[in-house]
């Protein structure tokens, strides 16, 4: 089972790599009973060519790192949500497959991103985790699919909030910002929640 690691490179600088060691780490533990910890930033050579600029690098490994590919990064312009019962589909860890959430954005191209829910409750969409601002603090579900390494670091420095959000609970918050690797909170650039179609 291949797993992803995603990792910002900014001007030749691998950007919060201390969140990514600890996910590759904890997840070849849990998945393939591997002790050794490694530094990512020890085993993967940033190229000369990613020295200015904002780039992907895009770590496929198992047991070992099996392909890495840095990507100019391109931002994905959004402007709506659909929410989607996605079941039982399980996604706590970073798997390399994403077929299935490929699959969901092919299904609802009139939609820019798609917000997934379970047995009412939201989660994450599918390229982010999310945060919703209610005037006063920011609060990410407290049931997301993955734990996403942006989500870990805003909680440590207690910039978000969990919180259990259920799809009745949306109409309470004002806005939605996306956070991962590549998204910062922001209180200019979220959108609102009736962005958000049921």
């Amino acid at each position: 089972m291949q797993l992803l690691e995603t990792i910002q490179v900014k001007d030749g600088e691998f950007q919060n790599i201390e969140f990514h060691n600890k996910r590759y780490n904890s997840s070849r533990f849990d998945l393939f009973r591997i002790k050794e910890n490694y530094q990512l930033e020890n085993l993967i050579k940033v190229p000369t060519e990613c020295s200015n600029g904002i780039f992907r690098c895009r770590v496929i490994y198992e047991e070992v790192i099996q392909e890495v590919a840095f990507i100019p990064y391109i931002s994905k312009k959004i402007k709506t949500f659909k929410l989607i019962d996605v079941n039982n589909w399980d996604y706590s860890y970073k798997y390399a497959d994403r077929s299935f959430m490929n699959n969901l954005l092919t299904e609802n191209k009139e939609f820019d991103e798609v917000i997934m829910t379970k047995n009412g409750f939201i989660t994450d969409c599918t390229i982010a985790n999310l945060a919703f601002w209610d005037g006063l603090n920011w609060c990410t579900p407290s049931t997301p699919l993955l734990n996403g390494t942006k989500r870990q670091q805003l909680l440590e420095k207690q910039e978000i909030i969990e919180r259990d959000i259920q799809i009745k609970d949306l109409e309470k918050y004002k806005g939605v910002c996306l956070i991962n690797v590549f998204r910062e909170l922001s209180k200019v650039e979220f959108l609102t929640v009736k962005t958000i179609i049921q």
